[in-house]
């Protein structure tokens, strides 16, 4: 891009700073948690904002048959916007969630959870950076683009989806699985120091141990169920080491990672407890497979039964969120055009990296829309956490890139 159009877009966004950031504390202010997925004023805001900068809006309602089949009850919402080129260039999406997690204890927040308060060069509140940050951007990018009054070729297309907080199914699952969004490439919630190409699968087992329950007095006559599951516990950590060998060649991801996050048993102190059930969420780098693990687990857990017949455990899939590794390779045009952004306006270059987190780009990806994620804020803004924040200047810089992106896509 020719220094002056450079120029001229990065002058059209720092007349648009207090937009930007007005725009941010709205949607802070507007609370959309998830669980339990409340969507509707947050949609109503955004048709009507977008529209008037210039979007051609549709809100999407999801089907109640669906929302149902998903155990849901409250209704579920997507919002498609797009500025349209002419027609005969290559189609960006930008994708970002609208819901967030719980704010927890609001007492615990230097600023209220909804205030998108301002203090010390940072805008805070629930979703400041996950993902009404991100969203913000990417709206405002697409804006400035318009503004500057650079002819484009390809649409941009603002897809700001429900429910990634809880899978994406419902969200961005949704819009793909219906094709109700098009383009030759999408970017996805994301971090500004960095390019991330590759997420890790996600495999989440229940494991059960079944006891025989007894008296404590007499716990012979009994097996103790919770005493079985400390061996499959013991099992897991070994298996923690031995994939903690097998590291991943992405930089990143490290290894497969193991966590027993939920455990439950028995019923009284002086009962032998007669059941115990753990989960646990296996974070799989693109170098194995979900079979794979799963396999490995199961073949453990067979071993200790052959060691102690009075063990039985039962292993089963949560079928809630099992998904294999995303991985957009290093080499796609997609990384190389974001890094010619970031350099034209940091002037030097981003690390290209891997997560073991989960976004929505595989839904893209697995509807043939290339990938990867990035934008505004790094995981040290206190995402999920108390006084989640977003540096303003960030913002500013990040909208910039993601405007320059844009315009070498699009134009």
């Amino acid at each position: 891009m020719d220094q002056q159009t450079k120029s001229k877009i990065e002058a059209t966004i720092e007349g648009m700073r207090e937009e930007i950031f007005t725009f941010l504390q709205h949607l802070i202010q507007i609370p959309s948690e998830n669980p339990p997925g409340m969507y509707d004023e947050i949609c109503e805001f955004l048709n009507k904002e977008l529209t008037k900068l210039g979007f051609e809006v549709d809100v999407i309602d999801v089907p109640e048959e669906r929302v149902k089949e998903e155990g849901l009850t409250s209704p579920r919402k997507n919002v498609i916007a797009t500025l349209r080129g002419s027609g005969k260039g290559r189609g960006l999406v930008f994708n970002s969630h609208i819901d967030t997690v719980p704010a927890g204890d609001h007492s615990q927040w230097t600023f209220p959870p909804f205030s998108g308060a301002v203090s010390d060069g940072r805008i805070y509140g629930r979703g400041a950076t996950d993902s009404k940050g991100r969203l913000a951007a990417y709206v405002m990018s697409a804006v400035a683009l318009k503004r500057t009054g650079i002819p484009m070729k390809g649409n941009i297309t603002i897809a700001a989806t429900c429910d990634e907080e809880t899978g994406g199914v419902l969200g961005a699952g949704y819009i793909n699985e219906q094709g109700l969004v098009e383009g030759d490439m999408v970017i996805v919630e994301g971090y500004s120091n960095q390019i991330v190409r590759a997420m890790a699968g996600v495999l989440q087992l229940r494991i059960v141990s079944h006891g025989v329950p007894a008296h404590a007095a007499f716990k012979w006559k009994g097996v103790n169920a919770v005493e079985k599951m400390a061996k499959v516990i013991q099992g897991l950590n070994e298996l923690q080491q031995e994939l903690e060998q097998e590291p991943s060649a992405i930089p990143g991801m490290r290894y497969t990672n193991i966590n027993i996050g939920l455990i439950q048993g028995g019923t009284k102190v002086n009962v032998v407890p007669g059941s115990c059930e753990i989960e646990v969420d296996f974070r799989v780098i693109p170098e194995h497979t979900l079979e794979g693990i799963y396999q490995r687990v199961e073949e453990m857990v067979h071993k200790l039964q052959s060691q102690d017949p009075d063990m039985k455990i039962q292993v089963e899939r949560i079928p809630y969120f099992q998904t294999e590794a995303t991985v957009t390779e290093e080499d796609s045009p997609l990384i190389s055009e974001l890094q010619a952004a970031v350099k034209e306006v940091m002037g030097g270059e981003l690390p290209i990296v891997g997560m073991l987190g989960q976004s929505d780009t595989r839904w893209f990806v697995k509807h043939q829309i290339p990938g990867i994620n990035f934008g505004p804020g790094t995981n040290d803004n206190h995402l999920h956490g108390y006084d989640e924040f977003m540096d303003m200047e960030d913002l500013i810089q990040t909208t910039k890139i993601l405007a320059v992106l844009t315009r070498n896509v699009v134009a």
